[in-house]
């Protein structure tokens, strides 16, 4: 029985692998504005569809913005959040088919290079600060093409073909993947070798962390970025990939964040940490809608992560 549920399973990821490539080829030969509108609406209907997660970001809207707004304006919103991540998904094909950078580029604003070009001069390799907005792969496919050596660290997927799809694809534009979990000494090879290396702060998840603030709650927040920053010395450069009101994105890169390095390491990477979020909280707030608010950015609270804590000790 359960090799016959280990077959049906593989027949229906491959056929899912050959669907996601199908609808990728399909978006690059429409025309842009046909394509944005046709993943748009596909994230509308996965919106009507999917109850729980269209619950789950309703909920998490409520959290930041109920005292502001009405459950009508909540629910647009949360529907948007859909529909803008249908487009980015649009937006991700559409640059994967795309080869020299001045083709890349030519519908693409990037603002802020020269910071990453200051940061790369000082050869300790650079750390961008991605978070999952707007077309956040988008992100790691941009920088290869303005001739950066990238490397991102990416959680594998539930599914062996579903990770290989998405890891050949990065790896074709030129960007290599460190699995989450991925040995801490050769992250800091990577930037030793003046590499620039992509990570992702934004989510509650099951690693080391501290709580920062996020819309007035705390919120637990990975401290690897913090640790890498600290002892590698690279610079950490926060990065936006953001869809604008005409369904173009622009590529932000922001200025280097200063560390606090008083010599307490603890007290100095929970602090790192809460500077690094503060950049992305500020973001979420002027793009609210781009965000993934159907994550439970507030699943683990302080007396879960203190329990947790004493069953350990």
């Amino acid at each position: 029985m359960s090799n016959f549920k280990e077959i049906k399973r593989d027949i229906k990821y491959s056929l899912l692998v050959v669907v996601i490539k199908i609808v990728l080829f399909t978006v690059r030969v429409l025309p842009r504005k046909v394509s944005m509108k046709l993943l748009g609406g596909l994230g509308a209907l996965v919106f009507r569809i999917l109850k729980e997660e269209r619950n789950k970001a309703i909920n998490n809207l409520n959290i930041a913005y109920g005292r502001e707004k009405s459950q009508r304006e909540i629910r647009a919103m949360a529907r948007e959040v859909f529909v803008n991540l249908g487009k980015s998904g649009a937006e991700f094909a559409i640059r994967m088919g795309q080869k020299k950078p001045e083709k890349f580029f030519e519908d693409l604003e990037v603002r802020g290079r020269e910071h990453l070009e200051e940061a790369m001069k000082k050869g300790r390799g650079v750390l961008a600060l991605v978070n999952h907005m707007g077309c956040w792969e988008g992100t790691a496919l941009a920088l290869p093409m303005l001739g950066i050596p990238t490397y991102a660290i990416g959680k594998k997927l539930g599914n062996e073909k579903l990770n290989t799809l998405l890891f050949e694809s990065r790896g074709k534009k030129g960007v290599q993947t460190l699995a989450r979990g991925s040995s801490y000494k050769t992250m800091l090879r990577v930037l030793k070798e003046n590499n620039l290396l992509g990570i992702l702060i934004d989510q509650d998840t099951d690693v080391r962390g501290v709580f920062v603030d996020f819309y007035g709650k705390p919120a637990h927040t990975p401290i690897g970025g913090a640790m890498l920053a600290m002892d590698s010395g690279a610079p950490v450069l926060p990065m936006f990939y953001i869809k604008k009101d005409d369904d173009t994105y622009e590529f932000i890169i922001e200025q280097e964040i200063p560390l606090v390095e008083t010599g307490n390491r603890r007290r100095d990477m929970a602090e790192n940490t809460h500077l690094f979020h503060a950049v992305i909280e500020k973001y979420i707030k002027k793009y609210p809608t781009q965000w993934v608010w159907f994550h439970n950015r507030w699943k683990t609270t302080p007396e879960m992560a203190e329990e947790k804590k004493n069953r350990k000790s």
